[in-house]
């Protein structure tokens, strides 16, 4: 049988220059560093793509997915793999394409210890990294690059304001006795959103920045717990009275202190118990949003 057309190969002047063409929410799977030395294979989404320079039909992607699989599986992530991803990319692409991107989205499991009884338990942090490199117009034969790492930590934060009402209440009563409690109506599960620009990137400095933050915050959400645990947890969230702002700025300056941090954006939202919305702060420093599309 004799092969078929490559329609794809098409040229015309007729046929604009595109900004991305590739393939989104591809399947495929990563090796992570988890406890105690291990190793975990978890499933990961990838978009994947280049740019299209003018007067061509098309890429050729099956190309891009092959790079993919030989990359990814059974190898580590980290900003050398990237870089050999996007040369091997590109050098597919002759001709078609001088940008590349990449976005891999997973969850980076961690191991958790109780903070009283060190209870071992589980969590699923996500983790969104993106990976661009594109040629510089003023000139061809230099590209610029960057890695963006998105992370999402859950904390627990109790609004100050409302810590200080409630101890008013409690002054404020004629007859305390052992039936009153004491209690907090903004004391809720938050979350800090972190999109982090780095001059360079592996899978340790994730699980660096995990343990960083929430060391930063003071009360991480817990996994298993007894009664001490908890105890201890209510100590820790009462030395830790935070508006959305306050987390905002302890992260920020956190972020600062990271010589292989080149910007970011903090987003800070605390789910309020005592209203139906949130309160949100954000925090930028010398950021810039990828151009690759986002993981849906």
């Amino acid at each position: 049988m004799k092969p078929l057309s490559d329609v794809q190969s098409e040229k015309s002047n007729l046929f604009e220059s595109l900004s991305w063409v590739g393939m989104t929410n591809l399947q495929t799977a990563i090796q992570v560093p988890y406890a105690d030395s291990q190793i975990l294979t978890v499933p990961a989404l990838v978009n994947l793509g280049v740019n299209l320079k003018e007067n061509h039909r098309g890429i050729h992607m099956s190309r891009l997915y092959q790079i993919l699989q030989n990359s990814f599986l059974q190898k580590k992530l980290d900003q050398d793999l990237l870089n050999q991803m996007a040369d091997q990319s590109l050098s597919s692409q002759e001709g078609l394409s001088q940008d590349f991107s990449v976005q891999i989205k997973f969850d980076f499991p961690k191991e958790t210890r109780a903070l009283v009884s060190e209870l071992k338990g589980y969590r699923n942090y996500p983790v969104c990294i993106t990976f661009e490199k594109q040629s510089d117009p003023t000139n061809p034969q230099q590209a610029k690059s960057a890695t963006w790492v998105n992370l999402e930590i859950l904390y627990s934060s109790t609004c100050p304001q409302s810590a200080g009402l409630s101890h008013e209440v409690h002054k404020q009563q004629k007859n305390p006795s052992e039936n009153f409690w004491q209690a907090t109506p903004h004391a809720q599960r938050s979350r800090a959103i972190l999109q982090v620009m780095l001059s360079d990137f592996n899978l340790m400095w994730i699980d660096s920045l995990i343990n960083d933050t929430e060391k930063t915050l003071g009360t991480p959400v817990q996994t298993t717990v007894k009664k001490q645990d908890e105890m201890r947890f209510a100590e820790l969230n009462a030395a830790n009275l935070m508006f959305c702002e306050d987390a905002v700025r302890k992260i920020y300056r956190l972020l600062k202190s990271k010589s292989e941090v080149r910007g970011f954006k903090i987003s800070c939202i605390h789910e309020e118990s005592l209203h139906p919305h949130n309160a949100t702060s954000v925090g930028l420093w010398n950021y810039r949003e990828p151009m690759t599309l986002p993981i849906k």
